[in-house]
């Protein structure tokens, strides 16, 4: 029965310590929210109880006091009673509150078969005895044990006498309560078990979700025209217009220079850093031999600005410097949107005569 009542208050402890892991993962004991669950309180007070009759039941192991075993009995009882009513219903609070009920009852039943000396059905034959008159009887020698072997036999008696008797029915209640805590804990493992199976499953199939995600095909659009992502933003490219400056300071020399004019609006775009803010970042301008032009410093244009939603920029500029002299370039443009899904679009912008500048 000590090692019944070990394994049981062992578990009761290793239990509270997991559930309150994995309370702390769902969120359910997560105070610092604003919007914090209140079943979490009545879960927390249930758990600090079934704590400690584990407490208890473990101190119990090598105290055979009635009062402990009962004391323990009444905490995984009161558990139980508070995670029953308060703590909500999922299948944590339903595995715990069945356990503190299984284990209060065997705590119970070997309280009540407890016997402490101060009880009065203790000795009960011993004091019955004591009112007798006891009647000498005369012994001969061959009435008389040797070694002191009548005074062994009188105590082994008094001690088989002190013992409670054994009914047979405690003893199936007991083994049927061991087999059904032991059903219990290979339910809970199993319970965990499932949930991180789930979690991982839900994750994993969250990842391929988002790995198959198709974006929005890219949409091939000439100058003028107004390219839209619902929700998001808006484009227009209103002119390629070739320059004639030159920056002393660039490091590069460029076959023709080109400056790119549009207008954007923020439609519903918003991220965490900033606000929508399109600029050479986003551009990809291809000459007509399929070479890639590079960002070109030009005094005097207007860059784009940062700007919230319902707001737009426009006249925004930005220059290039193209490897080769083209009549017509394209503009390969990607812009993230609030998804982090990447948008794409073409534009095909026949390049203007020369502008002045500044």
């Amino acid at each position: 029965m000590k090692l019944t009542k070990l394994m049981i208050s062992v578990i009761a402890m290793m239990m509270t310590f997991v559930f309150i892991y994995q309370s702390m993962v769902s969120g359910t004991l997560d105070f610092l929210s604003q919007t914090a669950d209140i079943y979490g309180y009545g879960w927390l007070t249930g758990l600090a109880l079934l704590l400690i009759a584990g407490t208890i039941g473990v101190a119990s192991i090598n105290n055979a006091e009635r009062k402990i075993i009962l004391t323990a009995a009444k905490f995984y009882f009161g558990a139980a009673i508070v995670m029953f009513l308060f703590a909500g219903n999922d299948s944590m609070t339903a595995t715990a509150t069945v356990y503190g009920v299984l284990a209060g009852v065997v705590f119970l039943v070997n309280g009540l078969m407890t016997k402490n000396e101060d009880d009065p059905e203790y000795g009960w034959e011993e004091r019955r005895s004591w009112g007798k008159r006891k009647t000498a009887v005369k012994k001969g020698p061959r009435d008389e044990d040797s070694w002191g072997e009548s005074g062994f036999r009188e105590k082994t008696k008094i001690d088989q006498n002190r013992k409670s008797p054994r009914k047979p029915w405690v003893f199936a209640i007991i083994w049927m309560s061991i087999v059904i805590i032991a059903g219990i804990s290979f339910g809970i493992a199993f319970l965990i078990d499932e949930e991180e199976s789930q979690y991982d499953y839900e994750y994993s199939e969250q990842v391929q979700n988002d790995e198959t995600i198709t974006p929005e095909p890219a949409r091939v659009f000439g100058l003028g025209e107004t390219w839209t992502v619902d929700g998001d933003f808006s484009l227009t490219f209103t002119a390629a217009n070739e320059t004639d400056f030159r920056n002393e300071f660039a490091d590069t020399s460029p076959a023709q220079v080109v400056v790119l004019s549009y207008d954007y609006s923020n439609i519903g775009h918003e991220k965490d850093v900033m606000d929508l803010y399109i600029s050479s970042v986003s551009f990809y301008v291809i000459d007509e031999s399929g070479e890639i032009a590079e960002t070109y410093p030009v005094t005097g244009i207007t860059y784009p600005q940062e700007i919230p939603i319902g707001a737009s920029s426009l006249g925004a500029q930005e220059a290039f410097g193209l490897k080769n002299a083209s009549r017509e370039v394209m503009v390969y443009v990607e812009i993230y949107g609030n998804d982090y899904v990447p948008y794409e679009a073409y534009f095909i912008l026949p390049v203007q005569s020369s502008v002045p500048t500044v």
